[in-house]
């Protein structure tokens, strides 16, 4: 698939982030420090909207329930790095990645790439 535009690099403020819809897809892109990201915009957790999730230092926290993803991978950082698997087990099947999407800036515009391959494969 060829890259879609979703924004403009003004729409989303350094620290920001914004919930788009592409092919049908939730995105949330993410702007940390002026760097942009795009994620899957549902959590791992319980799939609930990532929509007003907070940014900072190239994480993302997700305003239910606080678990927290890397930006750049997608990776689950919390709970995963706080509490040991082996003691809350039910919890391991709620840490999936997050998808992450290539994105591009052209001409001040914010574009997303959608891969449709298993995200086992990523």
């Amino acid at each position: 698939m060829c890259y879609v535009t979703v924004a403009t690099v003004d729409d989303i403020p350094p620290g920001t982030t914004k919930l788009v819809q592409v092919e049908g897809l939730p995105i949330l892109i993410v702007n940390d420090r002026g760097q942009f990201y795009a994620l899957q915009g549902l959590c791992g957790h319980q799939k609930l909207s990532l929509a007003k999730a907070m940014v900072w230092q190239g994480i993302i926290d997700c305003p239910w329930h606080h678990f927290q993803y890397d930006i750049r991978t997608g990776e689950n950082v919390y709970p995963r790095c706080v509490y040991p698997l082996e003691a809350l087990p039910h919890l391991h099947q709620q840490l999936e990645r997050l998808r992450t999407y290539p994105v591009r800036i052209v001409e001040q515009h914010v574009q997303v790439k959608i891969e449709h391959e298993p995200l086992s494969n990523k």
